[in-house]
């Protein structure tokens, strides 16, 4: 959590009563909620450097972008000065601070029918190629506010990965093979990279999306891919034991496609884009000092190419 100063000073600017502020959550970023004039907004502080505050300002244009043609997204909150970023310093660390509506929405759970299922998936695939199809026409608004791109390192903790020799090897040479994919206008824009299931809410059958955080320059098939690993990931089965494998690839790129075209060879390497998210994933996780039999079994299936065990077969067979 943050210091009683800065939220101090996000509720100063955001012109809202302090006390209306609740904590959500600690990951990436720091997260809360508060209310002005009986709305309930977010509040949100990113620990990272100053100059990175036209990263955040692109963020915003992309997201009034996207409204403006539809898309269901989060959008800024102005300050009462009229500003869509803030940043300062506390205790010599530098934070930026935006703010956004909220979405109406539930999210989604596995074990609910009315919120796991086949028209989730493809309205989730749609999403993504909606999003896709418009960011070909999209320009940011100048060249001093732009997203970063893809290099490979960004989700990886590196120094972490290369405690296991073995893996930080198979991600150097994957990394290698990912960034020598062309980067036609088709296949390449600016991607939301983290449509994973807890990234949007679901109200009826339509789906807002939110965190765009992590948006990059990257191609459309790493987005799908890492959706799909964490959709898998996470969704898979549910506790009654039913695998939605099949349901969720085959909705969801049906899904993709009705909204944006992509060729067969960049639905091929869909999988490729998993298998990066996996390791990713392993880095985050890996104990170099508590090398269990789970860590022993994630190692077997990256060096094997195998993403989720049992269900190599089926993941395959539709890519």
């Amino acid at each position: 959590m943050v210091s009683d100063n800065l939220l101090t000073f996000a509720a100063k600017n955001y012109g809202f009563d302090k006390g209306t502020l609740h904590f959500i959550s600690d990951s990436t970023n720091q997260i809360y909620s508060f209310t002005k004039n009986d709305k309930p907004y977010i509040l949100r502080f990113s620990q990272r450097p100053l100059e990175e505050k036209s990263q955040t300002k692109a963020e915003m244009d992309w997201l009034y972008y996207l409204a403006n043609n539809k898309i269901n997204v989060s959008l800024p909150l102005y300050t009462d000065n009229g500003e869509l970023v803030i940043s300062t310093k506390d205790e010599g660390k530098p934070f930026i601070i935006s703010a956004f509506e909220t979405l109406p929405g539930r999210f989604w759970d596995k074990n609910n029918p009315g919120l796991w299922n086949k028209k989730i998936f493809f309205n989730w695939g749609k999403l993504m190629g909606d999003i896709h199809r418009l960011t070909k026409g999209y320009s940011p608004a100048n060249n001093n506010d732009a997203r970063g791109t893809f290099t490979g390192y960004q989700a990886l903790d590196i120094d972490n990965l290369k405690s296991c020799p073995a893996i930080h090897k198979i991600a150097e040479d994957l990394i290698n093979e990912m960034m020598a994919l062309p980067k036609d206008k088709d296949a390449y824009g600016l991607i939301h990279y983290d449509i994973h299931p807890w990234n949007f809410l679901i109200d009826g059958e339509q789906l807002n999306v939110f965190d765009f955080d992590d948006s990059l320059y990257g191609w459309f098939a790493l987005d799908m891919g890492i959706a799909l690993y964490h959709g898998l990931w996470w969704g898979r089965k549910n506790d009654a034991g039913h695998d939605f494998t099949d349901e969720i690839i085959e909705n969801f790129l049906e899904g993709y496609l009705s909204a944006n075209p992509l060729g067969d060879f960049w639905i091929a390497k869909i999988p490729l884009f998993m298998w990066y998210r996996q390791i990713c994933k392993f880095s985050w996780f890996y104990d170099a000092g508590n090398v269990d039999e789970h860590q022993r079994e994630r190692i077997r299936n990256i060096e094997n190419g195998i993403l989720f065990t049992g269900c190599e077969e089926a993941i395959a067979g539709r890519f």
